[in-house]
C-alpha cells in the first residue's frame, strides 16, 4: 500500500505544478480606445466653437459638409490649403494695427474659452465618475456589513450564524455581479 501512495502523491504534485491547458492573450485589447474617443468628442467641440462674421478664421459654408454615419465625408471641392494661408495672410496684412491688435485679443480670447470648456467637460465627467456608485456594488456593502455584523452576534444564537451566511453570500452574488461589468 506504502508502494502505491507514494506514486501517486508524486503524480498528483507534478499534475498541479503543469501549466494550464488555456491561457488568455492579453495583447489584443485596445485599453486606450476609450481615451481616444473622449479626444475626438473634444476636439469636434473644440472645432464648433463661433466666431464673429468678421473673423478672418470664419469658414466658408459652401466648404463645410455634415452626415449622420461615421463614415468619412468626402469633400467635392478640394479645399487647397496653401490658397487659405495666402487669403488669411492677405487679410491679416491688410488690416491696420488697431485691427491686429483687436484679432489677437479676440483669438487669445476663443482660445481661452475652449480651453475652459475643455477643462469643464472633463472635470463633469470625472466628478460625474466619482459621485455614482452603481447599485449592484452598494448592495455588495450594504450585505456584507450586516453578514459581519450577524456574525458578531453568532455567540448569542445559532439563528444569528445561519443570517450572517446568508447575508454575506448574498452580497458576494452581488459582488461578482458588480465585477462582471466591469
Amino acid at each position: 500500500m506504502k508502494q502505491f501512495i507514494l506514486p501517486a502523491l508524486f503524480l498528483l504534485v507534478l499534475a498541479s505544478c503543469s501549466t494550464p491547458k488555456y491561457s488568455y492573450i492579453f495583447d489584443h485589447h485596445d485599453y486606450n480606445a476609450g481615451k481616444k474617443k473622449k479626444a475626438e468628442v473634444a476636439q469636434a467641440s473644440a472645432e464648433t466653437a463661433v466666431l464673429p462674421e468678421e473673423s478672418p478664421l470664419k469658414l466658408d459654408e459652401s466648404t463645410l459638409t455634415a452626415s449622420a454615419t461615421e463614415a468619412p465625408v468626402v469633400i467635392a471641392e478640394e479645399v487647397k490649403v496653401k490658397e487659405a494661408k495666402e487669403n488669411f495672410l492677405r487679410q491679416y496684412n491688410a488690416m491696420s494695427k488697431t485691427e491686429k491688435k483687436a484679432f489677437k485679443k479676440e483669438l487669445k480670447n476663443e482660445l481661452r474659452q475652449m480651453v475652459k470648456a475643455k477643462k469643464k467637460s472633463d472635470g463633469d465627467q470625472k466628478a460625474d465618475a466619482t459621485k455614482v456608485m452603481d447599485n449592484d456594488l452598494r448592495l455588495a456593502i450594504i450585505f456584507g456589513a450586516v453578514g459581519l455584523v450577524l456574525s458578531l452576534f453568532g455567540g448569542v444564537s445559532s439563528v444569528f450564524w445561519v443570517l450572517s451566511v446568508i447575508a454575506i453570500v448574498i452580497g458576494v452574488v452581488f459582488l461578482i455581479k458588480w465585477l462582471s461589468r466591469q
